[in-house]
C-alpha cells in the first residue's frame, strides 16, 4: 500500500510542478513581449497601448520598427519634386502589435510639436505608411524623417487633399493613442 501511495504523490506531482514551471517562465518569454531598443529611440508610443517596453509606453528603434511587416510603395508628394519610393510600417500593423484595441484617435505629434489628430475611422480605411527608408536610404531629420506618416498619392488621387496632407506628419516622435 505504501508504494502505491508514493506512485500517486509522484503523478500529482509532476502536473503541479510543470504548471509551476510554466506559469514561472510565462512572463518571461511571452510572445507578445516587446524588447527595448537598443538603438536610438525613433518612435514613442502613449496612451490606450496594450505591449509596452517603457514606463506606460512603447518605445522603438529604427532596427524594432524593421522587424515589423514592411510595405512600400512608389508616390509623388506635394513636398518633393519627383516620385520616390518609400518604405516602412502600416499604422495599422504597429497598432495590432501594440495590442491597441479600445481608440477612436491618433495624435502624431512631430519632433517640433506639430500634430495632427487621426480619426481611427480614416486611419483603418486607409494605408497609412510609417515611412523611414526613401529611395532605400533611412529618412535623416532634414530629409522629413526619422519616421514620416505617408500616403500613397500617386496610386489614390482621392488622398491628394489638404485634409490628408495633414495627416502627413514629418519627423513623427510620438503616436498618442486616444
Amino acid at each position: 500500500m505504501l508504494a502505491h501511495m508514493s506512485f500517486f504523490r509522484g503523478l500529482m506531482a509532476r502536473p503541479l510542478h510543470c504548471l509551476c514551471l510554466m506559469a514561472c517562465l510565462s512572463g518571461v518569454a511571452r510572445a507578445d513581449a516587446l524588447p527595448s531598443p537598443t538603438g536610438q529611440v525613433l518612435l514613442s508610443v502613449t496612451g490606450k497601448v496594450g505591449v509596452t517596453n517603457a514606463d506606460n509606453r512603447a518605445d522603438f528603434d529604427l532596427a524594432m520598427l524593421e522587424q515589423l511587416p514592411q510595405h512600400e510603395f512608389d508616390t509623388l508628394t506635394p513636398w518633393t519634386t519627383q516620385v520616390h519610393h518609400y518604405r516602412g510600417v502600416l499604422l495599422q500593423d504597429l497598432l495590432e502589435r501594440l495590442e491597441v484595441d479600445d481608440h477612436e484617435q491618433i495624435r502624431a505629434v512631430a519632433l517640433n510639436q506639430y500634430h495632427a489628430d487621426i480619426d481611427m475611422a480614416v486611419a483603418g480605411a486607409y494605408p497609412l505608411l510609417l515611412v523611414t527608408h526613401r529611395d532605400g536610404e533611412a529618412l535623416k531629420i532634414r530629409d522629413k524623417g526619422p519616421i514620416w506618416i505617408l500616403l500613397p498619392l500617386s496610386d489614390y488621387p482621392e488622398f491628394n487633399t489638404k485634409q490628408h496632407h495633414e495627416m502627413m506628419v514629418w519627423q513623427l516622435r510620438t503616436l498618442d493613442i486616444r
